[in-house]
């Protein structure tokens, strides 16, 4: 039974991931989890099932240590009990750390597959733990691979567990300390996919690699806290702006940041044959206060309404606007401003519902308890009720017949900021198989721009006055990057890498198999 609150089209994306390094005189600050729960509260959007830390200490016995729960940070801290906290906080205290929160997008949802993932080894470069960010779309062939060339025993469904291994055979070739951005590049060459790492040995040495393809974000920048400088690492920017930096710097795909001998810098491993930042990530995932690469999170989701507003070929005058909380805000607002309309709050998200172990009986239950509609507002009126995505389309279709039915809207018009989905994702987003795709099932193909008589038939299912998708050429406008430098796979059907290619034709060839496409074998 899943226990991931859900978004309103029930995608989630593969987790968030943090680390700090900090150089203190004395090594008198040994405050790492602190910072680390920092980090992973401000990435809370990024994964809700578990979080966790490594933290590196040479004054403690075992060097490495970690901790990880079940549950939202706080949850898995326990800050509603503060001397259990600050056990915690005491037990795990270190000068470098590494951090994750989960959203499963593989394998199952219990404490064992919580990352990070710790190998213990008598040699200390040989003991590590990790964690990381995104989806290897190789997972079969690599697992496999271990299973039957070198004899692994696979024990967790997971791709994390995979790439532990890889990382072992890569160490396990020195005979004494190595080189990590020769480590990590050998790695690259066997790793198809997203996959942002953030690694920590026992000899101290600290590494946060964002992959070749730069699918996901991954920032750093330097705070200092009494006096000492400290280095923090994580998946948005929004994070690292809450603890007090001000110049952040992006990695580059394909290049790691290193933590040894004292010194941070950072490497460049590996050639980027073609980079491919997920559109996604401004639609919807990240928070809006974040920039991913430059592009403000915010003022993409802005011009993503606008250019939608700029498809309304006979604007409803007397209409006003009702955003989907929370994701659809910024779209909302650029999408009223562009066509001079109001834009009011007739959907309150419910900000206290979180995790629960009982599962609504539908999905119209589901729907009423995390938003309560504002019939006074809604009753009588023309909506434009705008949103991110559809992805499978039963949330929104509930989401339609609320308004309706409970809110007394006298009709509903769906404008969704982000092209059809219609094929699956390989790179860490929850989405995995093409039978589950609303746009599927009406579309034969990705359309520029979907016909008319298409979004006919996809309103009345979803029971909407009418339907407008953003146009292909809206998002790539809205999103200002070039056209070639996004993965647009999930509304184009074309792969940045070889193995998502293979495997969108596994998924349009099989149907109805069950699972994930990324699991089966090619």
């Amino acid at each position: 039974m899943s226990i991931i609150p859900v978004s309103p089209e029930e995608v989630g994306e593969n987790c968030g991931i943090a680390a700090v390094v900090i150089n203190s005189p004395g090594n008198k600050n040994l405050n790492a989890p602190y910072y680390l729960y920092k980090l992973l509260l401000s990435l809370q959007g990024r994964g809700q099932l578990s979080a966790g830390i490594t933290t590196y200490n040479p004054l403690r016995k075992k060097m490495l240590a970690t901790y990880k729960n079940l549950g939202t940070v706080n949850e898995a801290f326990k800050t509603s009990v503060p001397e259990r906290s600050k056990k915690i906080f005491e037990k795990y205290s270190g000068m470098k750390g590494i951090a994750h929160n989960r959203y499963a997008t593989s394998g199952a949802d219990d404490k064992e597959y919580a990352q990070p993932f710790e190998r213990v080894h008598g040699r200390k470069w040989k003991w590590f733990s990790f964690a990381f960010n995104g989806n290897l779309a190789n997972y079969a062939k690599l697992k496999k691979k271990l299973q039957e060339e070198y004899e692994y025993t696979i024990v967790y469904d997971t791709d994390t567990e995979v790439i532990m291994h890889y990382i072992s055979r890569e160490l396990a070739k020195w005979e004494d300390s190595p080189d990590l951005v020769k480590v990590f590049a050998n790695l690259s060459k066997i790793f198809d996919g997203a996959y942002n790492i953030v690694f920590l040995d026992a000899s101290g040495r600290l590494v946060a690699f964002r992959d070749p393809t730069g699918f996901r974000p991954l920032v750093y920048g330097t705070i200092k806290d009494r006096g000492a400088e400290i280095t923090l690492v994580a998946s948005e920017t929004n994070a690292l702006a809450n603890l007090g930096v001000k110049d952040y710097h992006f990695v580059q795909p394909g290049e790691m940041l290193l933590s040894e001998n004292g010194k941070v810098s950072v490497k460049r491993v590996v050639k980027s044959k073609r980079v491919a930042r997920c559109m996604f990530e401004w639609v919807y995932f990240s928070n809006v206060a974040s920039e991913f690469d430059g592009r403000s999170v915010y003022l993409a989701r802005t011009a993503l309404g606008r250019e939608l507003a700029k498809l309304e070929k006979n604007p409803i005058k007397d209409a006003i606007v009702v955003a989907v909380p929370d994701s659809s805000k910024a779209a909302g607002d650029g999408f009223a401003y562009q066509l001079g309309l109001p834009i009011v709050e007739g959907l309150v998200r419910n900000r206290f519902v979180g995790r629960t172990f009982i599962e609504s009986r539908d999905r119209a239950e589901k729907v009423r308890e995390k938003f309560t509609v504002l019939r006074s507002v809604l009753e009588g009126k023309k909506v434009y009720l705008v949103d991110d995505s559809i992805v499978r389309g039963t949330t929104t279709k509930s989401i339609v017949g609320y308004i309706k039915e409970v809110g007394k809207a006298k009709e509903v018009h769906v404008r969704i900021s982000c092209p059809p989905i219609m094929g699956p994702c390989f790179y860490g987003i929850d989405m995995s198989t093409v039978e589950e795709l609303f746009a599927p099932k009406f579309l034969d193909k990705p359309y520029p721009v979907v016909p008319d008589e298409k979004l006919r038939e996809m309103a009345d299912e979803l029971g909407a006055d009418s339907l407008i998708y953003q146009s292909f050429r809206g998002l790539v406008k809205a999103l200002e990057i070039p056209e070639d430098e996004l993965c647009l796979a999930c509304v184009t059907r074309e792969y940045p890498t070889k193995n998502g290619e293979e495997l969108l034709k596994v998924a349009l060839k099989e149907k109805n198999t069950g699972g994930r496409t990324y699991e089966r074998e090619l």
